[in-house]
């Protein structure tokens, strides 16, 4: 048996297939995973492409489950496009002319039947398909599996190509512009043929939808039925429709119906989705959620594979108690667990605290005498990431190290976690680095622009990405926030972040000193506290011979004040002027912590301020001044270079 080009078989893809009988039809071709379940719902959402498996894996469940071949999950990301050509062998092996030209110079096969083709190419042009003409022909690329045989095609072997998956060809191009009607023109960057989603619905929901509707409805909602149904299950589900239709008076029999069914999906315009089917259902008074299981749904669970699923497997009780402690990342401060939040107003040193633990953790040297777990690092620095340079230049500088070698890796750009596509391409990014232990992002604002952190659905859609990162990567994600207005209410926005988190740091700036304190730990002590201070660390000079500077975290006591008096930034009580700057650029800050312009908190503390009347205008000139007090000093709350401030 020829061996599959390796492109293929390095693509986590797989499933099994089994074949289903139909009365009086032929046996349909069921995917399954290599858990032995039924691949059921929405085709390449994250949890259907979780469980897809690799090549290896599949090949091992097909053995165990009995199934009847392996098979390729097409998903919109997996970058392959697989054509599968029915009818086109002859029986005496001869293929198709036309079938043969198009799959030249990449892997093909033939189907299980022998009757048929697949080829496999590297690209994107969506699905469709076409059962008229001479042989039928069908394209997957973002949906459907196609089955894998690795029976090779004689002409791959003859001519060398049956190692290599090439890209698209302008022949395949052009013969799916004539198959299927649709031309792309070429300013567009579109799919070929991109189609409306499917919705998800599983076949038992499908059936619960169509008990509720009557067969005997007028002709034209009929049809679009069958036209949602044909959609909805990429036209595996005709006996979903007849069996329906059988039920009516007027049933034209299968043989009718057959016919609609080969027409659906070649007309053009927006094809007809499952969305119909709800609205139906929904005004017959029955309501299906897409991802709710409907009763009949654990009901035949009985009928399938009982394999368990690993992901949820049944532990004895005796096993489950002889558990190990918790792991950490530093003991007592940071365990390795899914979901950490460190939160502080603008200004209290919190991005300073954060690094100063993840490097610590890259290097594997203890930290503040706590145990470290040797760890790679991946640092979202997505504010002020010429800032974060800095900082780790001072770092090295105090601490007299070199960091070559260090796993300890930024990402400085911001990527937004409300969207599906930015956080798979940051866990993209992550597992071509290597990989990771701890993910810090940096901040959780600047992640999720223009989302309400006090909406559960916007605070939600990022904590299912975050959630996402953990289980691609098996890393902890470690969101550093702002507090919210009340301090004592804890960090800003959603109070279901605090209750998603499984650990929580504050970190607090009193007029004495700062200090970072537990405030949750699921399973630890939440009542550690950790005094530092920031240190100004030279750089070196600037072109125009000043002088560059950042700060590193070194330890110190817990302040006295920490339990009475205000959490204030410096000079926060000294003066009209002094109390106007720091109103702003802390406000400023719920934004960003570095490149605050200074001509921005000018024009807004000028707008908060009213002009002299009848005398000198010399408000600049307050601002000015009180803004520079405030960047001066070994305690300085803000930093200022090149006409931007950094918050400390």
């Amino acid at each position: 048996m020829q061996q599959l080009p390796k492109l293929l078989r390095a693509k986590r893809q797989w499933l099994i297939w089994k074949y289903h009988k139909v009365e009086g039809g032929k046996p349909r071709k069921i995917p399954y995973y290599v858990s032995g379940h039924r691949r059921r719902g929405r085709q390449g959402c994250q949890a259907d492409i979780n469980r897809l498996a690799s090549f290896e894996e599949a090949v091992d469940s097909c053995e165990r489950h009995k199934a009847a071949g392996i098979g390729f999950a097409l998903t919109p990301d997996c970058d392959i496009v697989a054509l599968d050509f029915d009818n086109c062998v002859d029986a005496d092996g001869g293929i198709n002319p036309k079938v043969e030209e198009l799959v030249s110079g990449t892997y093909a096969e033939f189907s299980p039947s022998k009757k048929g083709v697949r080829a496999f190419f590297q690209g994107n042009i969506g699905n469709a398909k076409d059962l008229t003409g001479d042989f039928g022909f069908e394209v997957f690329s973002t949906s459907g599996f196609v089955t894998v045989t690795q029976d090779v095609l004689p002409l791959c072997a003859l001519i060398g190509s049956d190692a290599q998956i090439a890209p698209v060809s302008k022949d395949v191009i052009e013969y799916c512009d004539f198959r299927f009607k649709q031309r792309r023109t070429e300013q567009s960057d579109e799919p070929l043929m991109a189609i409306e989603p499917v919705v998800g619905l599983s076949e038992n929901q499908l059936e619960e939808i169509l008990q509720a509707l009557d067969p005997s409805m007028p002709y034209p909602e009929w049809i679009n039925v069958g036209m949602a149904l044909h959609h909805e299950t990429e036209a595996e589900g005709f006996h979903l429709w007849d069996e329906w239709s059988s039920q009516a008076d007027n049933y034209p029999g299968s043989e009718e119906l057959l016919h609609h069914w080969t027409s659906f999906g070649n007309n053009k315009g927006a094809p007809v989705t499952a969305r119909l089917l709800l609205k139906l259902a929904k005004e017959s008074g029955v309501h299906v959620d897409p991802d709710i299981a409907s009763a009949s749904e654990f009901e035949c669970i009985k009928e399938e594979d009982d394999s368990a699923d690993a992901r949820f497997a049944v532990v004895d009780a005796e096993n489950f108690a002889d558990c190990s402690p918790t792991p950490w990342l530093i003991k007592g401060v940071l365990p390795k667990a899914d979901l950490g939040v460190v939160f502080g107003e603008s200004g209290s040193g919190k991005s300073f605290f954060v690094s100063d633990m993840a490097l610590s953790l890259a290097r594997g040297k203890s930290w503040r005498g706590h145990k470290v777990r040797p760890s790679r690092v991946v640092y979202l620095a997505a504010e002020g990431s010429s800032g974060f340079r800095k900082r780790l230049k001072a770092y090295e500088l105090h601490h007299k190290i070199s960091l070559a070698g260090v796993p300890f890796g930024v990402i400085p750009v911001a990527p937004n976690f409300l969207m599906k596509v930015d956080a798979l391409d940051v866990a993209k990014a992550i597992i071509a680095w290597g990989g990771a232990d701890l993910v810090v992002i940096d901040t959780f604002a600047q992640v999720t622009p223009g989302a309400n952190e006090n909406a559960g659905e916007d605070v939600g859609k990022a904590l299912a990405h975050f959630r996402g990162l953990n289980r691609a990567l098996g890393a902890m994600v470690l969101l550093v926030h702002h507090s919210g207005k009340d301090t004592s209410k804890g960090a800003r926005g959603w109070s279901g972040l605090r209750a998603a988190a499984d650990m929580e740091l504050e970190v607090i700036r009193t007029e004495s000193g700062r200090v970072t304190r537990v405030t949750k730990q699921k399973d630890g002590d939440d009542h550690g506290e950790f005094g530092f201070e920031l240190e100004v660390v030279p750089l070196g000079l600037d072109e125009d011979a000043d002088i560059i500077t950042s700060c590193v975290v070194v330890e110190a006591g817990i302040p006295a004040d920490l339990n009475g008096t205000a959490k204030a930034n410096k000079g926060a009580s000294t003066g009209k002027w002094t109390s106007t700057v720091i109103s702003v650029v802390n406000e400023f800050g719920l934004a960003q912590s570095a490149g605050i312009e200074v001509e921005a908190v000018i024009a807004e503390c000028l707008a908060r301020t009213e002009a002299p009347a009848g005398k000198r205008d010399t408000r600049k000139q307050h601002i000015r001044r009180a803004l520079k007090a405030l960047c001066t000093g070994d305690d300085a709350p803000y930093f200022e270079e090149n006409g931007c401030l950094e918050i400390l």
